[in-house]
């Protein structure tokens, strides 16, 4: 039994692997410690194997140096698509440490072994919602779709640097924006309550009103917070569109 080989498949298949590879470890929900490293690794060759062809369309130099310098321009490519769906998922994080800097949660910061980093309690609890509607919702099949659909968007040699500048810019733009979106209603009613408060120490001078207020920030944060969990979905799925909307998708 002989097996033959397609120099051309073959290097798209390896052009692919690497800015899956590069995707997949920047990018969320697979880019935490929960998931393992064999885990990330099938699922990029399983990518690979998937977006081999469209690569192989595309003509490819196959001499050493211009190959190089292929595998690097796709490790650049997959981290780039990588940034932007991690900053726009960040938002959710975002706008749970507003919350809690306001409501006053921010002192009890928890750790966070997935990230290895000091998160705050709404903090973390928008990040953990977020991963599971992505799932719930099938979400994370229209990431890989619209992953799979870069390749088209995104040819093998790479995006400019202008268009990457751009990009990460428009990124950064619209994670401001969303974060005061999502935490926008539940930051307006803690204003009106800080609000309330003022007019009642005016109206009664001897209460102690920062012994008061603490527990008033507390129980009206996790009452808002409560009711706006069913905006998260929504807020989940635009930021799935904006995600992929660099891909093509």
């Amino acid at each position: 039994m002989t097996f033959t080989w397609d120099p051309a498949l073959v290097s798209a298949f390896a052009l692919a692997l690497v800015r899956a590879s590069a995707w997949l470890f920047v990018s969320p929900p697979f880019n935490t410690r929960i998931v393992p490293i064999p885990v990330k690794a099938g699922i990029a060759a399983a990518l690979a194997l998937a977006a081999a062809p469209h690569v192989a369309d595309a003509e490819l130099s196959l001499e050493t140096g211009p190959f190089v310098a292929a595998l690097v321009t796709q490790a650049l490519v997959g981290v780039t698509l990588g940034m932007v769906t991690l900053l726009l998922f960040s938002v959710l994080t975002a706008a749970g440490s507003l919350i809690d800097l306001f409501a006053g949660y921010s002192i009890a910061a928890i750790y966070d072994p997935s990230t290895e980093n000091q998160t705050p309690v709404f903090g973390r609890f928008y990040q953990l919602l977020a991963v599971t509607l992505l799932f719930t919702t099938n979400a994370h099949l229209v990431l890989v779709g619209g992953f799979l659909r870069s390749f088209e968007a995104v040819p093998a040699d790479g995006l400019a640097s202008a268009d990457v500048a751009a990009l990460l810019t428009g990124s950064i733009g619209m994670f401001f924006v969303a974060a005061l979106e999502v935490a926008g209603p539940v930051l307006a009613c803690l204003f009106l309550a800080e609000l309330t408060m003022g007019l009642l120490a005016r109206a009664a001078p001897n209460l102690n009103v920062f012994v008061v207020a603490f527990p008033v920030r507390v129980g009206v944060a996790l009452v808002v917070v409560a009711i706006a969990v069913p905006l998260v979905a929504p807020a989940v799925e635009n930021l799935v569109r904006a995600a992929v909307e660099p891909f093509g998708g």
